[in-house]
């Protein structure tokens, strides 16, 4: 009887265990569904930097963008109605300047762009973000949730006067950032009143800086930098400046994915005329971020991209308050901008001087430009330094340890035969100039990879410092390399397509 007893026992156990795992099994997959169902509504940033492209406004492709571009995208955008659009004044020369909003949340945030002419990184971003949120396909949970929590108002191009000269400064050459206490001109007045109307909690005040700024003592290019701005001399740290700082580690710790060691601090200094440090004064926390440089990236577009993630980034942060779990430390460790980058570095070269040698490094920066119309830009060479640079570095770095500096050559040829130049033999025997009779061209740079000159027209060729970055380099008797406008070519490879000379009239 009692063995019976036990075999039944046995049995039940064995069916209990079999129901028991079965629905085990049964709540481990639905716990999957619901799991990959809530995760779905997270932010993800690695699923939006991939699915960039959907998103990226295609008509801007490069850094120069008017006002009349974005008035007619702007007007795009009204047919869609998922914007609200207006005018929120006028500038000095009466430009509108628009000011878009989204959102039904609580929570406020203010983001705004070019307030220095001259910088569109971010203007391109918000373009593309605008498209994010037109997109009615991909991302459609997480934008409904996020635009329940936080109203989002954006005013691109604050400073469209400057926009359309391509400067920095407005029409008046008065830099918008250094008027926030006098409030003198209509840009000025108009983000401040913005700011008055809306009180929002966080703003982002987007810029583009310096290409030549380093991540500290390092040799990676600050691409993006942020800031905290500080409200007084003392860089205190109240509620509104501490909790940017968390949302700055939640942009750094996220960014860090693409650009690890590319990310930087903006200098801290408390500037008491600009905006972004009053408007931590005011009781707004501001987020500063700063466009940099990234290599063979002239137009910004990685960059680019990387502004429409830190832009969701901050959104998500705030509209989900995950900043307020971030440890500030993190914003503390993030290293300041240094000014260590050349574009092009060479490195112990020996240049001659009254039958000695002497050896230098030479730091190459090509200094952007625009012709007049203001449709194109295009670079001079410059020898910024020579001497000992062994502190910096360069964004192209080339070790030329028993190398020698010598000038260039200047090629004379009649104007109406210029398109029979032998331009890869031109380059293999040092020319660097070519010097024509006549010359009737207002185009400010050349279309071959040769500075032009006109017949009476004397041009130094001795490189030197602060001189135009025009030389040859040679190793006994061979020459190797040619530096023509800054751009170096190795005269063994035949692709010479750099259409960058300048032209000396």
């Amino acid at each position: 009887m009692i063995q019976i007893n036990r075999i039944i026992l046995k049995y039940k156990i064995i069916v209990l265990g079999n129901i028991f795992m079965k629905s085990l099994t049964t709540l481990i997959f639905l716990l999957i569904i619901f799991t990959g169902n809530s995760l779905t509504q997270e932010f993800n940033s690695e699923n939006l930097y991939n699915s960039y492209q959907n998103f990226k406004e295609t008509d801007i492709r490069n850094k120069i963008f008017k006002h009349a571009e974005l008035k007619s995208k702007i007007k795009n955008i009204k047919k869609n109605k998922i914007f609200k659009v207006e005018t929120a004044g006028k500038s000095l020369e009466g430009k509108e300047i628009f000011m878009l909003s989204i959102g039904t949340g609580k929570t406020k945030v203010l983001l705004w762009s070019q307030m220095h002419g001259d910088e569109t990184t971010a203007t391109m971003a918000l373009f593309d973000l605008f498209n994010f949120f037109e997109n009615d396909k991909e991302f459609t949970e997480f934008k409904d949730q996020l635009l329940k929590k936080i109203k989002i108002y954006f005013i691109p191009m604050l400073n469209p006067d400057g926009a359309e000269l391509y400067q920095r400064r407005n029409e008046l050459n008065i830099d918008l950032n250094r008027d926030a206490l006098r409030l003198e001109f209509p840009e000025s007045k108009i983000l401040k009143a913005v700011r008055d109307s809306l009180k929002p909690k966080f703003a982002f005040n987007l810029h583009d800086q310096n290409t030549r700024y380093t991540s500290g003592n390092s040799y990676h290019s600050a691409t993006i930098s942020f800031l905290a701005p500080a409200f007084n001399y003392e860089k205190d740290i109240n509620d509104v400046r501490g909790n940017t700082m968390k949302v700055i580690v939640n942009l750094f710790e996220e960014l860090s994915k693409y650009i690890p060691g590319h990310i930087a601090k903006y200098k801290d200094d408390f500037e008491p005329r600009a905006f972004g440090d009053n408007f931590m004064k005011w009781g707004t926390g501001s987020i500063l971020i700063e466009s940099g440089g990234w290599k063979n990236d002239e137009e910004k577009q990685f960059i680019r991209k990387l502004n429409f993630i830190s832009i969701l980034t901050g959104l998500n942060s705030i509209a989900n308050k995950i900043y307020e779990n971030a440890d500030i430390n993190v914003y503390h460790n993030i290293p300041f901008n240094d000014n260590l980058l050349f574009d092009l570095l060479l490195r112990n070269l020996s240049v001659k001087h009254k039958n000695k040698n002497y050896t230098v490094d030479v730091g190459i920066n090509r200094i952007e430009e625009y012709t007049k119309d203001q449709t194109q830009n295009y670079y001079v060479g410059k020898i910024e330094d020579w001497g000992d640079l062994s502190i910096f570095y360069g964004y192209d770095e080339l070790d030329l340890s028993g190398y020698e500096i010598k000038p260039s050559k200047i090629y004379n040829i009649e104007l109406n035969k210029l398109n029979e130049l032998d331009l890869n033999k031109l380059m293999k025997e040092g020319y660097g100039f070519v010097k024509v009779d006549t010359m009737n061209i207002k185009r400010e740079f050349s279309s071959i990879p040769f500075n032009l000159v006109l017949s009476n027209v004397d041009v130094n060729v001795e490189p030197k410092y602060n001189g135009n970055a025009n030389f040859t380099i040679w190793k006994g008797k061979k020459l190797c390399y040619n530096v023509i406008n800054g751009f170096i070519y190795d005269i063994t490879d035949d692709i010479y397509n750099q259409n960058n000379g300048i032209i000396f009239k």
